[in-house]
């Protein structure tokens, strides 16, 4: 699987899995760090995906098809759990991911874990390289 192309719906499927259920919110930080990481780490990003927001916050659009595609029924191992309000793995096999990539969500995940949700946000909106994110619309 190494060097295959992913998408970013691969991605998030990997970080619900990782996290075993993971807030939208977190999903999208995770998503831009890693993306970075992997700029930084292998001259290129992981996935493709928009960025729509401001200068205090975004949103990754991507995250609200994977919902949709869940409540259709077509992201069966993806489900919303209502009393956490965030989006759980439900199938025993794992994500498979390829080895350049898991390593960096891996990280991303763990260097991120203890954080509360305005200093993760705070990660990613105070990193030099955000404001051009938002101008862009993302990784495109």
């Amino acid at each position: 699987m190494e060097g295959t192309t992913v998408t970013v719906q691969d991605l998030m499927r990997y970080i619900i899995w990782r996290e075993g259920c993971a807030h939208p919110f977190r999903i999208s930080r995770s998503l831009v760090l890693a993306n970075w990481r992997a700029l930084d780490a292998l001259g290129k990003i992981m996935a493709s995906f928009g960025v729509d927001g401001f200068e205090a916050g975004f949103a990754v659009p991507e995250i609200e098809e994977i919902r949709t595609r869940m409540r259709e029924g077509r992201e069966p191992c993806v489900r919303m759990n209502e009393e956490r309000k965030c989006l759980q793995y439900v199938c025993s096999e794992p994500v498979a991911m390829p080895r350049e990539y898991s390593d960096i969500l891996d990280h991303v995940l763990e260097e991120t874990r203890g954080m509360d949700d305005v200093s993760l946000n705070r990660l990613v909106i105070r990193d030099p390289r955000y404001r051009e994110l938002l101008t862009r619309g993302g990784f495109r």
